[in-house]
């Protein structure tokens, strides 16, 4: 089948049993396998047929310190057709070049067997070095994207986002977001009703979209220590758009009103407001690119309370206007 020929195939909208291939490579990160995995084992026990086969150039591998893993079966030398093909990624320091020479021929002669390409992490390295991201966008862990650009000089690298989708490519930025580009695959293959109902069941608040930044203002001044803190910025982030007062927050930190700004400050490196509006503007951004909302419904859901006050906090951090910017990502997404 050639890949003009699998791309002129329209894609199931619904199916009872979904048929997946797992790389299985030396080195790999464990998150970047068992996040994506537990989605697809929720989705299997709530609804759906999900059969699940593991592929690689060994047996067996040693993953998680003194723990092996065993029973891969063997790359076949044609993949049968698969709805989904999962690369998880690979500390670099533990690759094995024979391991490696051998997925990367058997990418490039198996690749369009599959009807969806997903990576997580440095998996996006596998499908440079297999030469198969030739004018395609594509992410990786930001700490690799200079290597994809260098393997890749014909790719679309996408720096500042957490997945990805070119045609039937899927690739993520790691190492959790794993989990948010099989929840996209998994919403685009069954529907948004069991893709929720899996989040649900794995506690997930927050869904997110593929075109969040890596290091965005979620991540944003969490390098620190603090239990009482993070507790306090895991409530503001679950619900960006609710009000929130000083006395409410230092409460919830055991902590006076005085000591809890300089404390929030000092750890964070940015004062209680900056912190909370920092997440309504991203909060902002995923509505402006997901949705066709009025800029006035996106600055009520978002907790800014009207437009004005949207458009005046915008202009602290971006130099265009909120529709310039909402014109240009939406072009983005369409190159």
């Amino acid at each position: 089948m050639s890949e003009e020929q699998h791309n002129s195939q329209p894609p199931s909208t619904r199916a009872t049993t979904l048929r997946v291939a797992v790389l299985m490579m030396p080195g790999q990160v464990p998150l970047d396998l068992v996040g994506p995995l537990q989605v697809l084992q929720c989705a299997d026990r709530l609804s759906i047929d999900i059969q699940v086969r593991y592929l690689g150039p060994k047996a067996a591998m040693q993953w998680l310190g003194p723990l092996t893993l065993s029973g891969i079966d063997p790359l076949p030398e044609q993949l049968p057709t698969q709805d989904l093909l999962l690369i998880p990624g690979q500390y670099r320091n533990s690759l094995e070049p024979l391991a490696q020479q051998e997925c990367v021929a058997w990418l490039k002669a198996n690749a369009h067997y599959a009807d969806t390409l997903m990576t997580v992490c440095s998996g996006t390295l596998l499908l440079a070095d297999a030469g198969l991201l030739k004018g395609r966008r594509c992410t990786t862990h930001h700490a690799l994207i200079e290597q994809l650009q260098a393997k890749a000089p014909q790719a679309k690298v996408q720096s500042d986002c957490i997945f990805t989708e070119d045609g039937r490519y899927l690739t993520s930025a790691g190492i959790s977001t794993g989990i948010d580009t099989m929840l996209y695959w998994l919403t685009r293959a069954c529907g948004h009703s069991l893709a929720l109902a899996v989040a649900r069941e794995m506690v997930l608040y927050l869904r997110r979209s593929g075109q969040e930044p890596q290091l965005g203002a979620w991540l944003e001044g969490r390098n620190h220590v603090d239990e009482r803190l993070h507790r306090v910025q895991d409530a503001i982030c679950a619900a960006p758009s609710q009000t929130w007062r000083i006395e409410t927050l230092a409460a919830q930190a055991a902590m006076s009103e005085r000591h809890f700004r300089r404390q929030f400050k000092s750890l964070t490196g940015m004062l209680v407001g900056d912190y909370i509006m920092g997440l309504r503007l991203q909060r902002a951004k995923a509505l402006m690119t997901e949705t066709t909302w009025t800029l006035a419904r996106i600055a009520e859901a978002s907790g800014f309370g009207d437009e004005r006050q949207l458009r005046r906090n915008w202009a602290r951090q971006e130099k265009a206007p909120p529709s310039v910017w909402r014109r240009a990502s939406s072009q983005m997404l369409r190159d």
